[in-house]
């Protein structure tokens, strides 16, 4: 059973390859704004930064994240935080 959480999906085992070529899906996060990638010694973790401003999100989600109501398209933040949409 999978619960859903304001940070994606809870259940699912962290710390998966990130991307499409390691044949794991990450879903929302491969191309959400606040997604940041953490290379570890054999994995690269995803990292959600928007946890840093918001105790709902799971500053490490489990993946594949399907629904995630922060979700935001990459590109449509700038480094500043404010939307450039």
């Amino acid at each position: 059973m999978m619960a859903v959480s304001p940070g994606g999906v809870r259940s699912g085992t962290r710390g998966l390859p990130l991307g499409m070529a390691s044949g794991v899906a990450v879903g929302l996060c491969e191309r959400c704004a606040w997604s940041r990638r953490v290379p570890a010694a054999q994995s690269t973790f995803v990292l959600c930064t928007r946890a840093f401003s918001d105790p709902a999100y799971r500053k490490y989600p489990a993946l594949p994240v399907v629904r995630c109501p922060g979700y935001e398209p990459a590109g449509t933040r700038s480094p500043s935080g404010k939307d450039t949409l």
